[in-house]
């Protein structure tokens, strides 16, 4: 049997003072790398999730704008 390690979106931005920081973020990053060279995986898939800036998930590309209180 063959075995693969996926590794999905890990991107600098959800680290520690990146644009979309994610508490502990950067705890994922040396695991991650303990895998990859742990040499127990016939395949190793790394994707990376990208926007262009027109792209709908910005609320700044929305017609109608939220209101705050």
């Amino acid at each position: 049997m063959k075995t693969a390690l996926i590794i999905v979106d890990v991107q600098n931005d959800f680290c520690k003072g990146g644009a979309l920081e994610v508490k502990n973020g950067n705890d994922v990053i040396p695991v991650i790398n303990n895998l990859v060279k742990s040499n127990k995986f016939d395949f190793i898939i790394a994707t990376k999730d990208w926007h262009p800036s027109s792209h709908k998930s910005f609320a700044s590309n929305h017609k109608i704008k939220m209101c705050t209180m």
